[in-house]
């Protein structure tokens, strides 16, 4: 399995409201299908920053070529993002032509923290990943523990939240409605 350490998901996915020194990307996944109105989980894992490319890019290319190429078009797939950043303007538009051209696709993207939110370009991208049907949303501390839960090499341990987990998640949760 593909785990990140306790302390790499601690220093990478707290939700900060300014997150100096955090220049990585962790995106954890899950790829579900539909199989007789109930999903069925195919895969799960963790991807990051490799160099210039960004987490969701190396994901897209893994998914166009591993799993893509192993079902059918009519396939309907749920894939769920957890990821300490919410996607750039260049990976916001990677995303959302690729969203364009897999209608048999779900995606939902919970993030940490949002990225350079104040920039229009950036913020007229993840609009635009709402229009092309994907849901955007902040992680709240449910979606957390799930993660700690199936991407975390956590020892058995249950998730401790960090101090002003609720707090932050308020302010990042306002900053992306008022986007939206």
């Amino acid at each position: 399995r593909n785990l990140i350490s306790r302390e790499t998901f601690n220093f990478n996915f707290e939700n900060l409201c300014y997150a100096k020194g955090r220049k990585n990307t962790f995106l954890c996944y899950e790829v579900t299908r539909k199989d007789c109105d109930s999903p069925v989980s195919l895969c799960h894992g963790v991807f990051k920053n490799k160099g210039s490319i960004h987490a969701e890019i190396c994901f897209l290319y893994w998914f166009h070529d591993k799993v893509l190429k192993v079902l059918t078009p009519r396939e309907e797939f749920k894939v769920t993002w957890y990821m300490s950043w919410s996607p750039c303007f260049e990976c916001a538009e990677q995303v959302v032509r690729f969203l364009a051209t897999h209608h048999n696709l779900n995606l939902t993207i919970f993030s940490s923290r949002l990225y350079n939110v104040s920039d229009p370009d950036t913020q007229q991208k993840l609009c635009r990943l709402v229009q092309e049907g994907a849901q955007v949303a902040v992680m709240d501390l449910s979606e957390f523990k799930k993660c700690w839960e199936k991407f975390v090499d956590n020892d058995g341990q249950q998730f401790r939240p960090w101090k002003r987990l609720r707090t932050n998640f308020r302010y990042q949760n306002s900053k992306l409605q008022e986007i939206l």
